[in-house]
């Protein structure tokens, strides 16, 4: 009857084990499917960089996949593209305003650049007012352009209109061009202008010369370290597109611009009357007296510029603050240790594999399952720690010592008891492992007690032989097991072995199935892995 029910057991175990296991993996998150979903088109001008699958968002959520773009068949120069859409997500189609020959407050689609490589995702507005777009619709607004593209095409539009103002302005100054040449055409205005001139020539050497040496500076001591260019490019990408969006909101404004314009150039042009006047009759805050205030102020220029010359040596030179940041080797050597002590505890957390184990043994001579999961961390190939969930059919023993003192003339004065208590409480494995070769040496806590192990494997690690040696501290000889499995099939294995070989009252036989596998998902929940 015991060699019946034993093959029937563990064929029950190997059907639940499976069970589990398809169960586990079956039950995985498969992502969005159509029952969860509905479709709707957009018409976009430009399809390029929307693929099949790109995502489309609401205030930075994923709702939804694109389909396949595909030409319009209504309007054949555009673009048909399919959206794939929660169902809990509600679009409204708007209230058509017949003036502007829009939809106002209605749903839109924006087709936003999503990398600097090209990549095109869609971001939705659901809408305010209106009815729901149903399955199969359309959404009414759309926006082709964002970015710098948007700025750019908007910029041109706005030229159209700006040009003929241009024109009128350009004659309003040649008029008063004019004005200045009879002002200043004379011997006086001629010989102020040459030494303006002059001035300018030697200021413009100066500022040649000290051009030279900050450029220098920049690119032997500034640009080497910029690592930070693609930050700032995503930084120039949002603030391009608030640009583009701020752009539209522009042109009535622009017309604005231009109608004041004119009416300030009417104002310049008296303006330059009264600046041109003879330089006896001039009053504060005209052409000529500010002419003759040119020379002051260049002879200023020339001292600012001879001190933003000297801070530039200085910088140069690791002097001040800012000098000894660009400068100072150390500090920037301690900056970089640090950034390597961070890349060092990630990749440590980053490689380890996590490794998973089930076993059941069967017990031929107490007729009793004992069953075992291990959890093996392993952050490098030659090194590991085997944590172990184990229920015992021997149960957890402790011993205690019981000393009684009695007056009772029928029993010893004082009586000692050797007590042993057995609990049915999970035993617990924790042990460190070192690799040589084909060897591999384990120490730690073992079933709860102090213990040493040693694994052969071979066979490319499909057939193994384990040696246990733990509970030193019984009364009796430790307890020694041996053990040998085989993975016959890729995650399954069965074992063999026999139990506390020391102790002919409790030696037994034993055989085993099990599964083990590795799920790298599980290093989600621990906080680190510590660097052996």
């Amino acid at each position: 009857m015991l060699k019946a029910r034993t093959p029937l057991l563990v064929g029950l175990l190997v059907i639940a084990a499976v069970g589990a296991f398809v169960f586990t993996f079956g039950s995985l998150d498969r992502g969005m499917s159509e029952k969860d979903a509905y479709t709707v088109y957009a018409r976009f001008d430009d399809a390029t960089g929307l693929a099949p699958g790109s995502r489309i968002m609401i205030a930075g959520i994923e709702v939804g996949r694109l389909g396949k773009p595909v030409l319009d068949p209504e309007d054949p120069a555009k673009a048909r593209v399919p959206l794939l859409i929660k169902k809990e997500i509600i679009l409204k189609k708007g209230i058509w305003d017949a003036e502007k020959r829009t939809w106002v407050n209605g749903a839109a689609a924006v087709r936003r650049q999503a990398s600097l490589i090209g990549d095109y995702d869609v971001v939705l507005s659901t809408g305010l007012d209106g009815e729901v777009i149903p399955p199969g619709g359309l959404i009414p607004n759309i926006v082709n352009e964002t970015g710098i593209s948007a700025v750019i095409k908007k910029l041109e539009d706005s030229s159209r209109a700006i040009f003929p103002q241009l024109e009128k302005i350009t004659t309003d100054i040649s008029t008063i061009t004019g004005s200045l040449r009879e002002a200043i055409g004379d011997e006086k205005g001629s010989a102020a202008l040459t030494k303006i001139r002059d001035d300018v020539e030697k200021t413009t050497d100066n500022v040649q010369k000290l051009t030279s040496e900050m450029r220098a500076f920049l690119n032997e001591k500034i640009f080497p370290r910029s690592e930070n260019l693609e930050r700032i490019m995503g930084h120039l990408e949002r603030a391009s597109s608030q640009l583009a969006d701020a752009s539209g909101s522009s042109l009535e404004r622009i017309d604005k611009i231009l109608a004041r314009i004119e009416t300030v150039s009417g104002d310049i042009s008296r303006f330059v009357k009264d600046q041109t006047a003879p330089a006896d009759q001039a009053k504060d805050g005209t052409v000529s007296k500010v002419l003759a205030g040119v020379d002051k102020n260049l002879a200023l220029i020339e001292g600012s510029l001879e001190n933003v010359r000297k801070i530039t040596s200085d910088v140069e030179q690791g002097r001040g603050t800012i000098g000894r940041l660009l400068t100072d080797d150390k500090l920037i050597n301690d900056v970089e240790r640090v950034i390597g002590d961070v890349q060092d505890f990630t990749s440590t957390f980053t490689r380890t594999q996590v490794k998973v184990q089930f076993r059941t043994d069967y017990f031929v001579g107490r007729s009793a399952y004992k069953s075992t999961i291990d959890f093996q961390l392993q952050p490098s190939p030659d090194k590991y720690y085997l944590f172990q969930l184990v229920d015992d059919p021997l149960g957890k023993t402790e011993r205690k010592l019981r000393v009684t003192a009695s007056n009772d003339p029928d029993v010893p004065p004082i009586l000692v008891e050797d007590i042993a208590e057995t609990t049915g409480d999970f035993k617990i494995t924790a042990q460190f492992a070192k690799r040589f070769h084909f060897l591999t040496f384990r120490y730690g806590l073992m079933e709860s007690t102090g213990g040493i192990g040693v694994d052969a494997d071979l066979l490319n690690d499909s057939l193994n032989f384990k040696v246990d040696a733990f509970d030193f501290g019984r009364t009796d000889r430790p307890r020694f097991r041996l053990l040998a499995q085989w993975e016959f099939l890729n995650h399954f294995f069965i074992g063999f072995g026999i139990d506390d070989i020391l102790n002919d009252a409790s030696r037994d036989w034993f055989v085993g199935l099990g599964l083990r596998f590795t799920d790298d998902t599980l290093k989600s929940v621990l906080p680190f892995v510590p660097k052996p």
